[in-house]
Formats: structure tokens, sequence, C-alpha cells
């Protein structure tokens, strides 16, 4: 459970420091691209889905943040102290 916990704030924290370093817009189009693809989407995302796609990796980032926080905490509760 710490292992997973980590792995959640390892995730979070790259998420979280793309946004707050502002990558670049290209990424946002690639990462609209693969994760759609395959789907009848058009080619050239509209801004407003690129801001959609930017927001919901800063939000899964907050829950990412969240959830290993929780991990940690349930594992630290569980473990018995030495």
């Amino acid at each position: 459970m710490r292992l997973a916990g980590l792995l959640f704030l390892v995730g979070a924290a790259l998420s979280l420091a793309l946004h707050f370093l502002a990558a670049p817009e290209e990424l946002y189009r690639w990462l609209y691209h693969h994760l759609l693809s395959g789907l009848d989407v058009p080619e050239d995302p509209s801004d407003g889905t690129v801001e959609a796609v930017r927001l919901v990796s800063l939000i899964g980032a907050l829950v990412e943040l969240a959830a290993g926080i929780a991990l940690l905490v349930v594992d630290r509760l569980r473990t018995p102290e030495r």
C-alpha cells in the first residue's frame, strides 16, 4: 500500500509540475491525439478542447495527490509502531 501511495504522489508531482511550469500547448495536443486515437474526433482540436485536456490533467493530478496521501495515511495507521 505504501508503494502505491508513493507512486500516486510521484505521478501527481509530475503532472502538477507540468501544469505549473506552463506545459506547452503542443503537449496537450499530443495527449489529445493519443488519448482519443481511434475515435472519430477532429484532427486539429479547438482551443476549448485543449483547455479541457489541461483542466482534466490538473484535476487528475489533484485526485492522484489525494489518493496518494490517503493511502499513505491508511498504511501508517495499519502498520504498528516499532
